[in-house]
């Protein structure tokens, strides 16, 4: 039984993986040569800053599709969960929660542990990679729990106290800072070489690449903390963080987007295909629907397939979130996003920063040009990323707006618009029309990536999204507008009792509720 064994393992791993499924504790020294000691950590981080690695989609469904891309408007579930799932602001339904947590602390972290203790000495470009990788995950997790047990991790204790999110945040600025740093030094004295690229599924070990992904995500983080009142890093405002980041070099074109890709012998699978294809469980969303039919946008035919319903001319129909599903077939005919296995996982797009430089600018920031040119700019850039023509789309005037949300036959939640804001620049607009123009438009491109979309419309308040309907789960916990944040998971609850009820009191005001805002989000 034991040889048998061994021959069903070694016949298990493939020579696409035979590296993945090496334990570098087993393994000679003299084998561990150069990179190849902490090499592929860098794909195992890679593969989870969005859940991407488990192969039935279904990590990525409870941690994504589930949260960032349904709370975000981008996508509806369909799913016959019942009245008192996820879906209905049930926020602990199933063990939902918990995934995203896990992901990062028992997927993520672990292998950023392994560089660091492995190679932050002898390859500090690499480690510097690492941590960029670390804060594009954490971020995405801290914005959606806030407080997290993250500066001791892995410190040895048997509990491990949360950090609160302005903690957490001056740490990853912090980060991106030696990171940037470091990055530069190496690309001034090796320029052109790329020590990881038998290992890099995003920029194939372009360290120029990375270094304007990491000020961008700088410039990010920084924008996200805008509304913070006093906040500082080593003396840093929030408006130093994001000039500083911009001048350095952040994202301005399309082939510097950060996407994760299959390469170097490993697949990438986009699981999203599984959410809307195998498990039939995702739609369009109707607010996406509303504010792209409005506007006449090109991209929706990009972004969704067409439906079953409607006339030519008129395809792609969605859900409102809330709805009470108890047989798919209807709900099954509705436009499915365009999103295949092959699709690269987007993890930041150039028009994102545009975006981001745009609203600076409208704070009085320095961010290398003017709103208009770079809320111009982030429209053009998006058009560019997904093939369209951008034709009179610039200067289309008050005829084009959001509007009502039909819903098809044998579904429900028809609806007024809920915003009646248009597209082409006024520089006669309160400077809150102008912020909601800009993120509209941001929220549009950075479709699929539900996750920061949902973020920033809780910074923000944009774009207005309709309220849910129907049962809401947990009223008193979550309002009908939306939850402002996932709380934490029973996990947490069982094996580090003490410190995360010790966070709900000193961070969150003593209720672990999805209506508990989080610490930047203070608009």
């Amino acid at each position: 039984m034991c040889a048998l064994g061994v021959a069903v393992l070694i016949t298990s791993c493939t020579d696409n993986y035979k590296e993945w499924n090496t334990n570098p504790n087993e393994v000679p020294e003299e084998m561990l040569v150069g990179l190849m000691k902490i090499g592929n950590f860098f794909p195992a981080m890679q593969m989870d800053v969005i859940p991407t690695s488990d192969v039935d989609a279904n990590e990525f469904q409870r941690a994504q599709n589930l949260c960032g891309d349904m709370h975000s408007g981008y996508m509806t579930p369909i799913g016959t969960w019942g009245t008192s799932s996820a879906v209905h602001y049930n926020l602990r339904y199933d063990k939902w929660n918990d995934v995203a947590f896990d992901v990062v602390f028992t997927k993520v972290m672990p292998a950023w542990k392994q560089i660091r203790d492995n190679g932050k000495d002898k390859f500090p470009e690499a480690y510097a990679v690492a941590q960029i990788l670390k804060v594009a995950a954490m971020h995405r997790v801290t914005d959606m729990y806030g407080p997290l047990p993250y500066l001791q991790f892995g410190h040895g204790g048997l509990e491990t106290p949360y950090d609160s999110q302005e903690e957490i945040y001056k740490s990853f600025f912090i980060d991106l800072d030696e990171a940037i740093a470091e990055l530069q030094d190496y690309i001034a004295i090796h320029p052109g070489s790329k020590p990881l690229s038998k290992y890099d599924l995003v920029y194939g070990g372009d360290f120029t690449k990375w270094l304007k992904f990491a000020n961008s995500l700088k410039l990010r983080l920084a924008m996200r903390t805008y509304y913070v009142n006093g906040f500082e890093v080593n003396g840093k405002t929030s408006q130093k963080l994001a000039e500083e980041a911009t001048k350095a070099g952040v994202i301005t074109e399309n082939a510097e987007n950060a996407l994760l890709q299959s390469g170097n012998g490993i697949s990438v699978f986009h699981p999203l295909k599984i959410c809307w294809d195998s498990y039939s469980d995702t739609r369009m969303g109707a607010d996406i629907e509303s504010i792209m039919k409005g506007y006449s946008d090109p991209r929706l035919s990009k972004y969704f397939q067409q439906s079953e319903y409607g006339e030519a001319g008129d395809k792609f129909h969605g859900a409102r979130l809330g709805v009470n599903v108890t047989d798919k077939k209807n709900y099954l005919k509705l436009s499915s996003p365009n999103v295949f296995a092959e699709t690269p996982v987007q993890w930041m797009c150039a028009a994102e920063i545009y975006f981001l430089r745009a609203e600076g600018k409208l704070h009085g920031w320095d961010m290398g040009g003017e709103v208009e040119e770079l809320y111009n700019a982030g429209i053009t850039k998006s058009f560019e990323q997904w093939g369209v023509a951008l034709d009179d789309y610039l200067t289309r005037g008050d005829t084009y707006k959001p509007v009502r949300f039909t819903a098809p036959a044998g579904t429900s939640g028809s609806v007024a618009a809920a915003s009646t804001i248009t597209i082409a620049w006024n520089k006669n607009d309160s400077d809150d029309k102008k912020l909601e123009r800009i993120i509209t438009q941001k929220w549009i491109a950075m479709f699929p990536e539900g996750q920061e979309a949902w973020s920033e419309h809780r910074r923000t308040g944009y774009p207005k999204l309709f309220s849910l309907y129907g049962t809401n789960a947990s009223a008193g916990q979550v309002e009908s507008s939306g939850p402002r944040r996932i709380p934490f998971p029973s996990t947490e609850y069982d094996t580090n009792t003490t410190e995360v009820n010790k966070a709900v009191t000193d961070f969150l005001g003593g209720t672990d509720y999805g209506k508990v805002k989080l610490w930047w989000d203070k608009k």
